[in-house]
C-alpha cells in the first residue's frame, strides 16, 4: 500500500503538458499568453480590493472583500501553474493548489449565499439618490424652521433667553434675544456659552439660579417676580421658566421669558399711595378730634396754672402734676402724628415678618374716635396668633382701613334711608391646625347686591356716587393680600335682629416663630 501511495505521488511517470500540444510554438504561446495575462489580472484585483478596504474602513463588510481577494489569488495561482506544467509535469503541486482554490471557492460561495439577504437589502443607486434628495429636503426644512425660530426669537418684544444644563449641573447661557438685551443692558455675545455665575457675577447669579434649580429639579414651569440690579439699573421682572426635556425625559435646557414690569410696579405703588392718602383724608375729622382732646387738656391746665401763678397759689406738687399731664398728652399726640406720618409715607421697604393683630389694632386706633363721633360702634376681638405673617405691615393696615371705611360708608348710606346706629366687628384669630391667620371685618350696612358681589374686587368698579370713590380700594387691597400669598373674600351675612351686612375675610399664611422670637415675645 505504501508503494502504491509513493507511486501515486511520483511525477516521474508523467510528461509535461506541452507534449499533449506537440510542442507547437504557436499553441504554446497562446496558452502561455492567456494564462499569464489572466493570472496577472487575478493578482491585480486583490491589490485593488485591499486598497479599497484600507481607504474605506467604515464599510461593515470589509472582511468579505478580503475573502474575495484570497479567492481571486487562489484562482490566479492555478493559471500560473498551468503555464508551469507546460514544461514541468508537476501535477501533484498543481492539484494541491487547485484543491486549496476549491476550498476557498466553497467558503466564498457559502458566505455569499449567507449574506445574500443583507446584500439584497442594500439600497439601489436610485434609492440612494431618492434618500439623498429627501435628506436635502429635510435639511432645507430644518434650515427654514431654524430661520423662522431665529426670527421669532430675535424679533419678539418679549424678553427671551435659553439656559442649557451641563452634566455637572452648571447653568450656561445659550442665547438671549435683543429684547432682553435692551431691557437688561446685557451683551448677548458676552453671555453666550458662559456659565451664569461667570456671566452675571455671583451676587446677581445667586438670585436667579435658585429659580433655575427649582425649574430643573421640579420639571415644571416656574412663575415668579424678581427685582434685579442690572447694567440698565434696578428693574422689576415677571419671569417664567419652562423646562425643555430630551428624548430620555431629562431636563437639559430652560426656556425663559421675562417681562419688564418696572413701570407697572411704579403705577401700582402710586395707586397704593393715592388710595392711602384718600384713606387719610376720610380720617381727617377723626384725627382732628383725636388731637383736639389732648390740646384742650393742655390748654385748660396751662391756663389754670397761669391763673394760680398770678394769684401766688401754686405749690410744687400741683406744678409737677400739671407738667406730667402735659407730657402725657403731648406723647399721645406725638404717637398719633408719628403713626399718621409713617402710614402716609411711600412704602418702599421689603417684606418682613410681623404680628397681624398689632397691625389691625393700629388701624382701629386711627378710626376709633371718628367712628365714636359718628355713633358707629366698633367692636374688636384680636386674639394672639402663634406666628408671623410675611409682607408689609403698613399695606395690610391700609387694607383693613379701607374695609373699615367701606363699612362706615355702607352704614351711613343705610342711615340715610332711615336705618339706626351701625356696628362694625373686627376679629383676628389664628388657625393652629392650618397655620393661617384670619382677619374678619363685618358690618351691618345692609349687604351688597348678590349680582355685583363677584365684581367688587375689579379695578375701577364702585357702587358709590360719582366723586365718592375711585373704585380702586378693594382692587388694590386684593393685590396686596395676593402678594402676601393670602386671599380675601366677601359674603353677605344675616345678623342678629334681622340686620344684614357684609363679612370680609382675609386669610394669610403664618410662619412659626423661632425659639428666640418666642422668648422675646414672652419677655
Amino acid at each position: 500500500m505504501a508503494m502504491g501511495l509513493e507511486s501515486g505521488w511520483d511525477a516521474s511517470d508523467f510528461v509535461p503538458h506541452g507534449v499533449c500540444l506537440l510542442w507547437r510554438t504557436d499553441i504554446l504561446a497562446l496558452h502561455v499568453a492567456a494564462d499569464v495575462l489572466t493570472g496577472l489580472s487575478y493578482f491585480s484585483i486583490p491589490l485593488a480590493l485591499l486598497y479599497f478596504v484600507h481607504r474605506r474602513r467604515d464599510i461593515e463588510l470589509g472582511w468579505v472583500a478580503l475573502l474575495f481577494a484570497l479567492f481571486i489569488v487562489a484562482c490566479g495561482s492555478t493559471h500560473f501553474f498551468s503555464v508551469w506544467t507546460l514544461w514541468n509535469a508537476d501535477y501533484v503541486t498543481e492539484g494541491v493548489v487547485k484543491a486549496f482554490t476549491a476550498l476557498v471557492s466553497l467558503l466564498t460561495a457559502a458566505t455569499l449565499w449567507v449574506l445574500m439577504p443583507r446584500l439584497l437589502a442594500l439600497p439601489s443607486p436610485r434609492q440612494l439618490a431618492e434618500a439623498n434628495a429627501a435628506l436635502h429636503r429635510e435639511i432645507e426644512i430644518r434650515k427654514q424652521a431654524e430661520q423662522r425660530y431665529a426670527g421669532f426669537f430675535n424679533n419678539l418684544d418679549e424678553a427671551l433667553f435659553i439656559v442649557s444644563i451641563q452634566p455637572d449641573g452648571q447653568f450656561v447661557f445659550d442665547a438671549i434675544n435683543p429684547a432682553l438685551a435692551r431691557a437688561t443692558g446685557l451683551d448677548p455675545e458676552q453671555l453666550r456659552g458662559r456659565p451664569v455665575t461667570e456671566a452675571l457675577g455671583h451676587e446677581l447669579a445667586g438670585s436667579v439660579m435658585a429659580h433655575y434649580a427649582e425649574c430643573r429639579d421640579g420639571g415644571v414651569p416656574v412663575d415668579y417676580e424678581e427685582v434685579l440690579d442690572l447694567p440698565a439699573g434696578r428693574r422689576d421682572f415677571h419671569t417664567v421658566l419652562v423646562p425643555v426635556r430630551d428624548a430620555d425625559g431629562r431636563v437639559v435646557q430652560i426656556l425663559g421669558s421675562g417681562r419688564d414690569i418696572t413701570d407697572r410696579k411704579r403705577f401700582q405703588e402710586d395707586a397704593v399711595q393715592t388710595t392711602k392718602m384718600a384713606t387719610l383724608g376720610t380720617l381727617a375729622a377723626g384725627m382732628a378730634h383725636e388731637m383736639s382732646q389732648p390740646l384742650n387738656v393742655i390748654r385748660l391746665w396751662t391756663e389754670n396754672m397761669l391763673t394760680r401763678l398770678r394769684d401766688g397759689a401754686v405749690d410744687s406738687d400741683r406744678i409737677e402734676r400739671a407738667m406730667t399731664l402735659v407730657i402725657n398728652q403731648t406723647e399721645r399726640m406725638g404717637k398719633l402724628i408719628d403713626h399718621v406720618r409713617m402710614f402716609g409715607r411711600r412704602d418702599d421697604g421689603g417684606y418682613c415678618g410681623f404680628a397681624p393683630g398689632e397691625t389691625v389694632r393700629n388701624a382701629l386706633d386711627l378710626v376709633r374716635h371718628q367712628y365714636e363721633l359718628e355713633n358707629i360702634a366698633l367692636f374688636e376681638d384680636v386674639a394672639p396668633v402663634s406666628g408671623e405673617v410675611r409682607g408689609r405691615p403698613l399695606q395690610l393696615e391700609q387694607v383693613v382701613l379701607n374695609l373699615l371705611s367701606n363699612a362706615r360708608d355702607a352704614i351711613q348710606a343705610r342711615r340715610a334711608a332711615g336705618g339706626d346706629a351701625g356696628r362694625i366687628d373686627v376679629v383676628v384669630q389664628g388657625d393652629a391646625t392650618l397655620d393661617f391667620a384670619v382677619i374678619q371685618v363685618t358690618d351691618d350696612g345692609g349687604g351688597i347686591d348678590s349680582a355685583i358681589l363677584p365684581r367688587i374686587f375689579d379695578p375701577f368698579f364702585t357702587t358709590k356716587d360719582v366723586g365718592s370713590g375711585t373704585g380702586l380700594g378693594l382692587s388694590i387691597g386684593y393685590g396686596i393680600i395676593d402678594s402676601m400669598n393670602g386671599r380675601i373674600e366677601a359674603v353677605n351675612v344675616e345678623l342678629d335682629g334681622g340686620r344684614r351686612g357684609v363679612c370680609f375675610t382675609i386669610t394669610l399664611p403664618v410662619q412659626p416663630l423661632s425659639l428666640q422670637d418666642r422668648e422675646l415675645s414672652h419677655a
